[in-house]
């Protein structure tokens, strides 16, 4: 399945393809060739609503689905470069609910590799936050567990609140599932 069979299932509300003037502002702001998949995402799609799912490739303390429900245009790509958050080789390419964010490595060994970030930053909960939560989905406790037993699977320095949802941008928008689907 291509790109434009994907945006159909997912009921993709796109605003129109950016423009190369600004795709490639955004290149030369970030200092680095875009991944080609993703240029050409923006250049005949651009940004625009859906409403959708997408699993995560490791433990995460988000129940396992991570919400997708806007993917930026290049300008908004721009708004969000001084981002303190994300890691530095990395842009924010997408939104969804509770404060998730998808980012696009941009550079080193990820590089064109997909992220849900953590804005809220829950991999530095403590055990008096958790207590307060009672009602957190089972998944997300074994999180913690795994977390406060150092038996996490090993990620870079600096990804303590990214977790790994897709090789690749085409790959990220395969994996997504419409919501209730």
């Amino acid at each position: 399945m291509g790109v434009a069979e994907d945006l159909k299932r997912l009921r993709y509300q796109g605003e129109g393809g950016d423009s190369k003037a600004n795709v490639n502002r955004l290149e030369r702001l970030i200092g680095v060739p875009l991944p080609r998949d993703y240029r050409d995402f923006l250049l005949t799609h651009g940004g625009g609503y859906l409403d959708a799912v997408s699993p995560c490739k490791a433990p995460n303390p988000f129940d396992d689905a991570i919400t997708v429900t806007r993917i930026h245009s290049a300008t908004e790509v721009i708004d969000l470069l001084d981002s303190e958050v994300a890691p530095r080789n990395m842009i924010c390419i997408s939104m969804g609910h509770d404060s998730m964010t998808g980012c696009l490595s941009i550079a080193g060994l990820d590089h064109g590799r997909v992220f849900a970030l953590d804005v809220r930053m829950r991999y530095y909960w403590d055990e008096e936050t958790l207590k307060n939560l009672p009602h957190l989905a089972p998944s997300i406790r074994e999180f913690f567990r795994l977390r406060d037993a150092d038996k996490l699977p090993e990620r870079p320095w600096g990804y303590d609140n990214c977790y790994p949802m897709a090789g690749s941008f085409v790959e990220f928008l395969s994996r997504l599932r419409p919501t209730g689907s």
